[in-house]
């Protein structure tokens, strides 16, 4: 019903992707319902402190860090999630469920996509092969459902979410100021919210001043202009740091912070060698890379 390799979740994306010609021949834009808990509305820009995660790659212990992490400074609005909940982790029902727990927007990542069929494995490592099969076999229906319902992207009030760019949501890389910058004109929102590089990133896409501010502090940006924004990884940072990632974001206020929390790597990294996934998974989590 829903083609072979992947999915935009209703017709106007289709077409928008179509107009921009950002749809690849890897995936089949095709329409299919959200499901689960996944929050479909327009979100509010009264919304004082959203959590902003991306690649969590069924790291239970890294999420629930975050999850504690960000709650010790106040109440949590909403969650948003930048694709790649599961892939390379040994745990990926349980961060489907935790994340549930909470008022959420999640975008499909390519190895969400990759785990449920929806694009070739051939185009992943071998690592990364093997993990979306173990994946796969692992993965519960009511996990298999949720992650079938994910879409390739969403609006959420001034905030366009992604998991690679708005350009290309499953594959780009956006890795520097000057590539998001290219890439503005398939954003329509001020701001565009990305994740797949699992490195942390704020990026100005453009010069033009959206609102008045005080500059950007050593952990709070001021959206003043327009930002392409990636909050780094929950479960398998790239950034030589190995804590895990996250941003806090407060419309309102209009400024994102970027926030780095511990968690027990050592625990993850036996897990990870007992499930039978690749060794290196394991080994990675503790260099951060």
């Amino acid at each position: 019903m829903c083609g072979s390799y992947g999915i935009f979740d209703e017709f106007y994306e289709a077409e928008l992707a179509k107009g921009r010609q950002i749809h690849r021949r890897d995936y089949i834009i095709v329409t299919w319902p959200l499901k689960g808990n996944v929050y479909r509305g327009i979100v509010p820009e009264s919304m004082a402190r959203i959590l902003v995660v991306a690649d969590v790659h069924a790291n239970l212990c890294a999420l629930r860090a975050v999850l504690e992490d960000a709650l010790c400074n106040g109440a949590i609005d909403a969650v948003w999630v930048l694709g790649d909940v599961v892939g390379y982790g040994p745990e990926p029902n349980e961060c489907i469920t935790l994340l549930n727990e909470h008022p959420l927007i999640c975008v499909a990542g390519n190895h969400d996509l990759g785990v449920i069929g929806y694009v070739r494995l051939e185009r992943f490592n071998v690592d990364a092969a093997r993990a979306c099969l173990w994946t796969r076999r692992h993965l519960s229906a009511c996990s298999s459902r949720f992650l079938a319902g994910l879409p390739l992207r969403r609006s959420a009030g001034s905030f366009l979410l992604v998991h690679g760019s708005p350009r290309d949501p499953t594959w780009e890389y956006v890795t520097s100021e000057s590539h998001a910058r290219l890439l503005a004109p398939w954003c329509e929102q001020d701001h565009c919210l990305v994740g797949h590089t699992h490195r942390p990133l704020a990026a100005r896409l453009e010069t033009r001043t959206l609102r008045p501010g005080v500059g950007t502090s050593a952990r709070a940006l001021q959206l003043r202009e327009r930002y392409m924004i990636n909050p780094g990884s929950v479960g398998q940072p790239r950034d030589g740091d190995p804590r895990a990632a996250y941003v806090i974001l407060n419309p309102e206020a209009a400024t994102a912070s970027f926030h780095r929390v511990s968690y027990d790597v050592g625990s993850v990294a036996e897990a990870v060698e007992r499930s039978g996934l690749p060794l290196s998974l394991a080994r990675r989590l503790h260099v951060g890379y």
